[in-house]
């Protein structure tokens, strides 16, 4: 599946990627620096329906520095049609999320790290604006 890009690239410099979650749709930034996939934490409480708890927990850095402790949950991304099984972290990125609302407008519900894009062996071509997802 080819993903377009180009609208968040173009408005915002970012690659951002819309997903739906029990019928609602998400927006996710690829973060190629980021080690974890990331729900954020009010997202999860809304829609709770929608994840799967593992009982299993991480900790992790978030972009202030400091250390969390996160619980890990399991759910299935829609992206164009296509469902993709996606394991989170679910973090408290409400600082964050509010900065890059107050600047840009947008709401940002995530991150797709590292193991997003190497689970499904996804390939960003900036040359095309697009994100290429081969899921299993």
């Amino acid at each position: 599946m080819n993903y377009s890009l180009s609208e968040g690239l173009l408005k915002l410099s970012m690659p951002l990627v819309t997903a739906r979650v029990c019928g609602i749709n998400l927006t996710f930034l690829i973060d190629t620096g980021s080690t974890h996939n990331v729900i954020a934490s009010f997202v999860y409480e809304q829609i709770k329906n929608g994840f799967i708890v593992t009982g299993q927990s991480n900790k992790v850095m978030g972009v202030d520095g400091k250390y969390q402790d996160v619980n890990i949950v399991n759910t299935t991304l829609e992206i164009e049609g296509v469902e993709i099984k996606t394991k989170f972290n679910v973090v408290d990125m409400s600082d964050a999320v509010m900065q890059l609302q107050d600047e840009t407008g947008m709401q940002l519900h995530g991150l797709l790290g590292i193991p997003f894009l190497m689970d499904n062996k996804s390939i960003i071509d900036f040359t095309k604006q697009e994100l290429i997802i081969n899921p299993l």
